[in-house]
């Protein structure tokens, strides 16, 4: 097992409309599970969060 490759749990806090609209969208998508779409998702918004602020010359810290 490769000890750099660590995974961790988050949580999120969402309204019983909003877990409905997650989970079909999911289900629309082919997802395997509602919490792996919003992963995915979270992180497709991640990286396009980083490039524009790279583009933008904004930096961390």
């Amino acid at each position: 097992m490769n000890k750099d490759n660590k995974t961790y749990s988050m949580s999120i806090r969402v309204s019983e409309e909003e877990l409905s609209r997650l989970k079909l969208a999911a289900k629309l998508e082919s997802y395997a599970s509602y919490s792996e779409f919003v992963r995915r998702t979270a992180l497709i918004e991640a990286e396009s969060v980083i490039k524009k602020s790279e583009k933008d010359g904004i930096r961390n810290g």
